[in-house]
């Protein structure tokens, strides 16, 4: 498969900057990635750094080697005498991995577009979509493996245009190694697998062979990692499939994995959220870089010629690759109620695909894109590194301050993974507001019978409109419509001074 020959004689020769445009790019987002860090962590974030500061849970199969990989950064860093705490560490480490993934687009993106104003144009839209800028962000497992699995898009690429043995395998190898660090992208190297058999005009022998040994290096980083923990090979099934032995995989099918698709879909490209409205209100600042966004949203859609950029559709092996590859993790996003974290290639997959088209000028390129980065900064990367969304540290403090005390809380998992990293243990009594009325009232109970204090930071105000909401069980209202709720104390954040309440009965 040898892609079409872009006609560069009918392209004016480029200037030093405008060769290097998409270079400089590049070093402006990864700037914002590394400067801009999330002061609002997920889960999932402080409980990784977590791991690594307290060196437990390292081996998480479905991101085998993530925790490790931190962990030896940290270690290394200690070692040299640099004092950094593993959370901003790995955040760093994920912004410039993800600017490391910006690169390797651009190389893909050279092989395909001849202008290097378009090839600028792409990726500023890869690197400017929210999905790709909040975890940029963010100590999360998504950024690493996409940066690797770039590179094996890069050399599945190369072969094409070659046919050498080597750049099959170094293609099969990179992707399957991204596999380590997340499993999803196991469905990035089944789509250069299965390309490389239908588009190679090698015997397919021989490409089976060239593609399939260097993704032994995944069962061989199971084996290893069985062996340390010293778990018998007889359970590698159980260990590797995890989430869907201990039943964390929802496999339920209703109307949210569409309507949740659908909306994460779009966030990876544009934030939407809850906290829009409230930043609208917090300074007339934000109005005008909404303002700014729909001026060049407005200009974009005039110059957009769509059906034009899609008239002579080039390089047609590279848009079916890539497009089944952004199709199966699209699946698999669906299938896991429209999770976003599953959606965070789609916006390098995304540029691959828009490199398959003609195009004539830029400027369009860069309108969408400039529209982005402005929306992007403006309601996502920086409030969410100036302000504080959640009300952990100063509910920390009231744990510590009375450690016997049961906690209904509206993000008890959020919190729990929170002081995990802060402290090296959990806290004793914390329980989910949308946990079963069963639970709660026995947890009730027990704290009664123990003479200790109920409390929760349950909001009756309307919830901050997010996943998190769309997804909860309303038990949490009818639940607490029992109780009276009697407010102590109070835990500042961004939305105000969140209420904290003691959890008592009606008087009769």
């Amino acid at each position: 498969m040898q892609p079409t020959p872009a006609p560069k004689a009918l392209l004016p020769p480029a200037s030093a900057f405008q060769r290097l445009l998409p270079l400089f790019l590049i070093l402006g987002l990864g700037l914002m990635y590394v400067l801009l860090p999330t002061q609002n962590s997920s889960s999932d974030a402080y409980d990784y750094a977590a791991s690594v500061r307290w060196q437990e849970d390292l081996w998480q199969p479905h991101h085998l080697l993530y925790n490790v990989t931190g962990l030896g950064l940290y270690t290394l860093l200690q070692n040299l005498g640099f004092k950094v705490a593993p959370l901003p560490l790995l955040q760093f480490l994920n912004g410039v991995l993800a600017a490391g993934s910006l690169v390797v687009l651009w190389r893909v993106l050279a092989q395909l577009q001849p202008s290097v104003k378009v090839q600028a144009g792409l990726v500023l839209l890869a690197g400017a979509s929210f999905g790709t800028m909040r975890y940029a962000t963010e100590n999360e497992t998504y950024v690493l493996p996409l940066f690797f699995s770039g590179l094996g898009s890069l050399y599945w690429l190369r072969y094409h245009h070659k046919g050498q043995a080597s750049d099959l395998v170094w293609s099969s190898f990179w992707a399957a190694f991204a596999c380590l660090y997340h499993q999803v992208h196991f469905f990035w190297w089944l789509g250069l697998f299965f390309s490389s058999v239908f588009f190679s005009t090698h015997k397919k022998r021989l490409v089976l062979v060239w593609f399939g040994l260097p993704a032994l290096v995944v069962p061989l980083g199971y084996a290893v990692a069985l062996l340390l923990q010293e778990i018998p090979f007889t359970q590698a099934l159980t260990f590797v499939f995890k989430g869907f032995y201990q039943g964390q995989v929802d496999t339920q099918i209703t109307y949210k994995n569409f309507l949740l698709t659908g909306i994460s879909f779009g966030r990876t490209f544009l934030e939407v959220h809850g906290r829009i409205p409230f930043l609208l209100k917090h300074h007339w600042v934000y109005i005008m870089f909404g303002m700014t966004t729909l001026v060049l949203g407005a200009l974009f859609l005039k110059r957009i010629k769509i059906g034009r950029n899609w008239e002579n559709l080039r390089h047609r092996p590279v848009f079916k690759t890539h497009g089944g590859i952004m199709g199966l993790q699209l699946l698999f996003a669906w299938f896991a109620v429209g999770n976003a974290e599953f959606m965070v290639m789609v916006p390098w997959l995304m540029a691959v695909l828009l490199a398959c088209g003609t195009y004539h000028r830029s400027r369009a390129l860069f309108l969408a894109g400039s529209g982005l980065l402005v929306w992007n900064l403006s309601f996502g990367l920086v409030p969410l590194h100036l302000y504080s969304f959640t009300n952990f540290p100063c509910l920390s403090q009231v744990v510590l301050q009375q450690p016997k005390a049961t906690f209904f809380l509206q993000d008890e998992n959020g919190f729990d993974t929170f002081f995990f990293y802060h402290t090296g243990h959990y806290p004793a009594h914390t329980y989910e507001t949308e946990a079963a009325p069963e639970v709660l009232t026995q947890a009730l109970a027990v704290a009664r019978a123990q003479g200790q204090p109920v409390l929760t930071d349950f909001n009756q105000e309307p919830a901050v409109l997010s996943r998190k909401w769309f997804v909860a069980r309303p038990f949490a209202a009818s639940f607490f419509k029992n109780y009276r709720l009697t407010p102590i104390a109070s835990c500042p954040t961004f939305y105000g001074a969140g209420p904290l309440y003691l959890v008592s009965d009606l008087t009769p």
